[in-house]
């Protein structure tokens, strides 16, 4: 947003995606791709252009649980014109719309309309897919009469109508088709039997909890329901996708409306079938007389024959595809101008495949498979060690396919042309709450940690078009949940988890010549770094390794298909940063040590600016374990003792730029002052704890404290907390030294959960400002000022406001401004995490 004296822009979003199939789809019309990520939906570029960076540029908020379904309606015309539907655990379906101002790629959807009347969570969404079937439609840009199918774990399926010209009403449900007791929907597929125009009959496949797929029919839309066909038999078990094409040659006037549909199923029995719907009395000539054996067992082809708009139709088995090792996640079509089609599939044996009919014979073969083999990672079952990909998604042009897999991260292939694929950057982020992030000591990289039990770094890539940042490691892989991080020195950080420790991490060579190499990110002896880190069998400890080691380690796996920076270890040549294979086995950072004595969950870990002291906190409900344990970080002992101040859990540690003092803020409503004696230094024989109380407040404001930071010390001896209470108050050290007093209070209408302060003062207008970053429980957040005074500083008010749809859905976990080293630029960076599993950066202006 904009205002006279500055402007805040989002940069980056980092966020991963729901593991359901069903849940990210492909615009055709902008080029966009939309994936369910935890309650939002995050619309994600995959290239960068001339005016646009790549990655995540928008995550759409509307529904209040878990994104299950999205698809996008491909009858628009123009980018502008894209419209997306998506379906959730909260029993809805939502229609977005693209807003006409987001030509600069911004990503921006306006939500227009809800569908209300289920009564489980919405599993699936079908739409007709004209732009992909061929369909001529003179009135491209015209939303009426389009037909939207869901599913439901209600054991429903509905039809709705949809109309954004209207006022209100815009999706209407016109029919409900029940499937249960006999079984659940899981996936849905809505065709057109015939292309013409002036046809309004309809054809929707429904499979899910059982081995059959149900084809339902509508002679008419306006003047008719759906009703039951036939029952396509055949797979052994659960059906987990289905997707229609049709089967045509492209002519002069556009598509032949007496083609044929060809509907894929993809099964949990590991086989994908394929079943031909024709138009006429007569068999189609690819399945009569058509009969094949499949390990000793006859394959039927049986025709199902019924009625459409007093046409008659048939849906005949037409081939099976063998090859996948694991359960078919997805199908999908992808149909070529010149009518050639094209089958991708995805499994959790971790392969996508690519099927197409041989020329000669008619048979389908896969003409490529992308991933990994199944058995390189000891995953053989949908519940292994890696979770297969999820989903497979074809590019507009076909040229490019995607997937994600277990960890939520998307991996991207490009066609080369000559029958290769090769690996390309694409959306990562994490799938869990992100509960904290830690800027490197000097500002150079960024570190996030989430509940989903892993650490991520993030730098700028210097060879894309606008520097985008991009996941460059992934330093821990963890088995607990992480709570907390910070930033130690520019090879070290250390974490705290559920696990009741802390874990001390140095960055290995072979990260640090990536980050060397594609972002300038320099190190003075890189040579002295272990080569790389390795995680034992079962075990959580990363374990620095030689890179002759690594491979005897990696010996035993089979070669990844990919084109990829996999290999031995990080420090293989590439042209881009990690691909989402290799930051999950190959950049893992050594672990160097572990800090104990917290009898509790690890809730809160902070460093002193020279690096000095470490001080950390768990989660309490006595005195007896709401202490503050430092370690000196040159030997990492403990040093003795541990300071009481506090009855219940500290949530928020911070030091003073100088490290005189410290500050820590509770559940127990009271933050503390501690003050360092300059006498006693962590190279003590006796290991002497260098701080002291200096003044506590208890009851300092209402409700829980969350958080507490100081003003840089150049302005005066002033900190800030924020509160449940809905406050922020600040407290000013008075002349005599001796305690800090209540000097402000700024009141808000929610509570704030993380706030920030930007370590130099600003100039504004000739005028000197302290720059505040505050965040609140919905995931808004702001920039606020205060002008430098004698002895502290004025009053707060509030500089720049950001809009609704560049902030996080949920609550702000932590934020923090990326250091400056006290040089004041005019352009600042905030980074932050939220419990939307999202880590976000963002640039000030001035």
């Amino acid at each position: 947003m904009t205002d006279t004296q500055g402007r805040i822009a989002l940069s980056f979003i980092a966020v991963g995606a729901n593991r359901i199939p069903t849940a990210s789809d492909w615009d055709v019309n902008s080029g966009l791709i939309a994936y369910g990520a935890g309650n939002t939906i995050a619309i994600w570029q995959p290239e960068e252009t001339d005016t646009s960076r790549s990655g995540v540029l928008a995550t759409l908020k509307g529904h209040t649980d878990k994104v299950n379904a999205a698809r996008f309606i491909e009858n628009a015309g123009t980018p502008d014109d894209s419209v997306l539907v998506s379906g959730s655990v909260d029993k809805t379906l939502r229609i977005w719309r693209r807003c006409s101002a987001s030509n600069d790629g911004e990503g921006r959807y306006e939500h227009v309309a809800v569908g209300l009347g289920h009564e489980g969570s919405v599993v699936d969404i079908a739409v007709e897919r004209r732009a992909s079937m061929g369909t001529h439609n003179p009135d491209a840009n015209s939303m009426n009469g389009t037909i939207i199918a869901s599913a439901s774990a209600d054991g429903t399926v509905k039809i709705w109508a949809v109309d954004l010209t209207a006022s209100d009403d815009r999706i209407r449900c016109i029919q409900t088709i029940t499937t249960k007791p006999k079984y659940l929907p899981l996936s849905i597929a809505l065709a057109r039997p015939q292309s013409a125009v002036a046809s309004d009959a309809w054809i929707l496949a429904v499979a899910g909890s059982s081995s059959a797929v149900q084809i339902y029919v509508c002679d008419s839309i306006s003047t008719g329901e759906f009703k039951h066909a036939a029952s396509l038999t055949g797979h052994e078990n659960w059906i987990r996708s289905l997707s229609f094409v049709r089967d045509s040659t492209v002519g002069t006037d556009g598509v032949d409306g007496d083609s044929d549909l060809l509907l894929a199923s993809g099964s949990q029995d590991k086989y994908i079938r394929l079943w031909r719907v024709h138009r006429g009395s007569e068999l189609p000539a690819q399945s009569a007389g058509s009969s094949a054996v499949v390990m000793g067992q006859a394959l039927s082809n049986r025709a199902h024959r019924f009625e459409v708009a007093q046409a008659p139709y048939s849906v005949t088995f037409e081939a099976l595809l063998l090859g996948h090792e694991d359960w078919i996640y997805s199908v999908s079509w992808r149909r070529a101008a010149d009518g050639a089609i094209t089958l991708l599939s995805s499994s959790a044996d971790n392969s996508l495949s690519i099927w197409q009919a041989d020329e000669t014979s008619g048979i389908w073969v896969c003409i490529a498979r992308l991933g990994e083999a199944s058995g390189a990672k000891g995953s053989s079952t949908a519940t292994g060690s890696t979770g297969g990909f999820w989903t497979g998604l074809w590019a507009p042009d076909g040229r490019q396919v995607v997937s994600f897999g277990k960890s939520g991260g998307w991996r991207r292939w490009i066609d080369e042309g000559d029958g290769t694929w090769s690996q390309r950057p694409a959306a990562k982020g994490h799938v869990r709450d992100a509960t904290g992030v830690a800027w490197e000591k000097s500002g150079r990289y960024l570190l996030s940690t989430s509940l989903d039990q892993s650490t991520r770094l993030y730098a700028r890539w210097k060879s894309s078009k606008h520097r985008s940042w991009f996941e460059f490691s992934r330093p821990q892989i963890h088995g607990y949940d992480i709570n907390s991080i910070v930033s130690l020195s520019s090879t070290k950080f250390v974490s705290g988890a559920e696990e009741k420790l802390l874990r001390v991490f140095g960055e290995p060579r072979g990260i640090a010549q990536t980050l060397r190499d594609m972002c300038d990110i320099r190190l003075a002896d890189i040579e002295a770094l272990p080569d790389v880190a390795n995680q034992p069998v079962l075990g959580l400890s990363n374990k620095a390794v030689t890179g002759a080691e690594s491979r005897n380690a990696d010996a035993d796996e089979e070669p990844s298909a990919d084109n990829d920076v996999a290999g031995e270890d990080a420090t293989t040549e590439s042209v881009y940063p990690p691909f989402e294979d290799s930051l999950s086995r190959h950049t893992l950072w050594p672990e160097e040590e572990k800090l104990y004595g917290h009898g509790y969950e690890i809730s809160t870990v902070a460093c002193s600016n020279r690096g000095d002291v470490i001080a950390t906190a768990c989660k309490a409900s006595s005195v007896t374990h709401a202490v503050i344990r430092l370690f000196e970080t040159k030997t990492w002992r403990q040093l003795k003792p541990a300071l009481e101040a506090h009855s219940l859990t500290v949530n928020r540690i911070a030091f003073s730029a100088d490290d005189k003092y410290m500050l820590s803020v509770g559940r127990d409503r009271q933050w503390t002052v501690f003050e360092r004696d300059t006498a006693v230094t962590s190279a003590d024989d006796d290991l002497t704890t260098p701080y002291t109380v200096h003044q506590a407040m208890p009851k300092a404001q209402t409700r829980v404290i969350f958080d507490g930071k100081w003003v840089p010390v150049q302005v005066g001896r002033v900190f800030v907390t924020a509160a449940r209470d809905k406050t922020v108050k600040v407290w000013t050290l008075q002349p005599d030294g001796k305690e800090w007093t209540c000097t402000e209070t700024v009141k808000f209408e929610e509570p704030i959960t993380a706030i920030d302060i930007l370590d130099c003062p600003v100039t504004v207008g000739g005028e000197r400002f302290v720059l505040l970053a505050l965040g609140l429980e919905s995931g808004m957040w702001s920039v606020y000022r205060a002008a430098v005074q004698d002895g502290g500083i004025g009053t707060w008010e509030r500089y720049l406001q950001l809009e609704a749809w560049m902030v996080p859905d949920k609550t702000i976990t932590q934020i923090s401004w990326r250091p400056t080293d006290g040089e004041e630029t005019g352009t600042f960076e905030v980074a932050l995490s939220s419990d939307d599993s999202s880590v976000r950066i963002y640039e000030v202006s001035i």
